[in-house]
C-alpha cells in the first residue's frame, strides 16, 4: 500500500514518518493489515527524509507547492492507499493573507479530493482538523455536541474541509476521518504560530532559557503531545469504516492547564537548570486563545481508544527523551 504525507517536514509530519517506518504497516481495504509498499513525504520546503536501512520501507520526497494541479499529480502517481493530509497555512498566515489561505486549506484540498475520486478504489484519508473549528461563546466543556462557530479563517477552512470529507466519504468517493487537534507540544524550535507561542512556555525553560509568555497566567490551554497526536491518527486510520460512522470528525481529548501551571511544570526540572517565564500578556494573542476551547473532549474518541495525556509532566518526560 502507497502511503502520502503532506505537510511531512513539520512538527507532527516527522513524528508521523518514524512512526510509520516503525510500524511497516496500515489497516488495509478488506479491513486487513497491509504492508507500506512505498512512504511519499511531502512539503513546500526541503528537508532530510529519514534513512529506513536496506530492506525497509522505501521513502519518495516530493517537494512542492499543493497549490501547483501538476505537483499534486504526482503525489497520486503509482496511486494512494492512504493520505495524511497535515499540510496547511496556519492561523497567523491564512488571517494575513486571506487569498493564500484559502488556496492552500481549501482549493488545494479539493484538488487532492478530486484525485481521490479519480481513482478505481478509494483511499483512506486522515486529515488533521484543529480546536479552531470551535470559537465564540462556548460552554465550560466543547464536546461531541457543541456547534462549530470558528473566529479565525483558518478554522473556518478546516469545518468546510471536514464538510467536503464527510460528504465525499458518504459518496464512498474516499473513506475520510478527521481529527480536530488541540494545541500540540513541545515543538523543538520556534514557529511562527499561536500554538507554538503555547509550546515556548516549556520548550524554552526546559532548554535553559527565559521566555515572555504572551499570556495572562490564569489562561487555559488544552493542550496535547506530538505523540499522543500520532497514536491518535494511527488509531483513527485504522478504525473500520462501520466503527466511524456517518460522523467523520473527532475531537481529541486534551489536558487542560494553565499558563502558570506549565511554567510551574518545567521547574520541576532542576537537572535542565530551567529558565524562568516573563508574563507579558498581548491583547492580539490573548484574543486568539480565550476564542478556543478551554476544556477539549469527546466521548466518542475515548471509547474507541483516542485518549488524552495523563498530565503535564507526562508530556514534558516525552519530550524530553526524545530532546538532545
Amino acid at each position: 500500500m502507497r502511503v502520502v504525507i503532506t505537510g511531512a517536514a513539520g512538527f507532527i509530519g516527522r513524528k508521523l514518518t518514524a512512526a510509520l517506518i516503525r510500524q511497516g504497516q496500515l489497516m488495509g481495504p478488506g479491513e486487513a493489515p497491509a504492508p507500506i509498499s512505498e512512504l511519499v513525504l511531502a512539503d513546500h520546503v526541503d528537508f532530510a527524509a529519514p534513512s529506513t536501512g536496506t530492506g525497509s520501507i522505501p521513502i519518495r520526497k516530493l517537494i512542492g507547492d499543493l497549490r501547483d494541479a501538476g505537483y499534486r499529480q504526482q503525489l497520486f502517481e503509482g496511486g494512494v492507499g492512504s493520505l495524511f493530509h497535515l499540510a496547511a497555512a496556519l492561523t497567523t498566515e491564512a488571517e494575513r493573507d486571506i487569498a493564500l489561505g484559502i488556496e492552500t486549506n481549501v482549493l488545494s484540498l479539493l484538488g487532492l479530493l478530486d484525485l481521490c475520486r479519480a481513482q478505481k478504489t478509494a483511499p483512506r484519508f486522515i486529515f488533521a482538523s484543529s480546536i479552531a473549528t470551535f470559537g465564540g461563546t462556548l460552554p465550560g466543556v466543547v464536546d461531541d455536541t457543541t456547534a462549530q462557530t470558528p473566529q479565525t479563517s483558518y478554522g473556518a477552512h478546516k469545518v468546510i474541509a471536514e464538510q467536503l470529507i464527510s460528504d465525499q466519504s458518504r459518496h464512498g468517493m474516499l473513506d475520510g476521518r478527521a481529527l480536530r487537534l488541540p494545541i500540540v507540544v513541545i515543538r523543538p524550535k520556534a514557529a511562527p504560530s499561536v500554538s507554538d507561542s503555547v509550546a515556548a512556555i516549556l520548550r524554552e525553560p526546559l532548554n535553559g532559557r527565559d521566555v515572555d509568555c504572551p499570556f495572562k497566567p490564569e489562561t487555559v490551554l488544552p493542550v496535547v503531545s506530538v505523540q499522543a497526536v500520532v497514536r491518535a491518527l494511527l488509531k483513527l486510520h485504522d478504525l473500520s469504516a462501520d466503527t466511524i460512522g456517518a460522523l467523520r470528525a473527532f475531537n481529541l481529548p486534551a489536558l487542560s492547564v494553565t499558563a502558570a501551571e506549565m511554567a510551574s511544570a518545567v521547574q520541576g526540572y532542576p537537572q535542565r537548570k530551567p529558565g524562568q517565564v516573563n508574563w507579558r500578556p498581548d491583547a492580539q494573542m490573548q484574543k486568539i486563545v480565550d476564542g478556543w476551547p478551554a476544556r477539549f473532549e469527546s466521548a466518542r474518541a475515548r471509547q474507541l481508544g483516542i485518549l488524552s495525556d495523563a498530565s503535564i509532566t507526562e508530556i514534558i518526560d516525552a519530550w524530553l527523551k526524545d530532546a538532545p
